[in-house]
């Protein structure tokens, strides 16, 4: 049904190329990111979620 109507709009196929090219671009800029964190930096995040629990066990 959906399909039949986008069918019938000109230049519905950009939003598809569109929504790749920033979906796309986002990814690499997250990846990039990520590759280029310090080693303390990684560390500290890979404990926040133990930190919650460490703090609720002291409570």
């Amino acid at each position: 049904m959906i399909k039949e109507h986008l069918q019938h709009i000109s230049g519905v196929e950009i939003y598809a190329i569109v929504g790749f090219i920033i979906f796309f671009a986002f990814f690499i800029l997250i990846t990039i990111h990520t590759l280029r964190m310090k080693k303390n930096e990684v560390d500290r995040y890979s404990h926040i979620p133990l930190e919650d629990e460490l703090n609720n066990h002291l409570e």
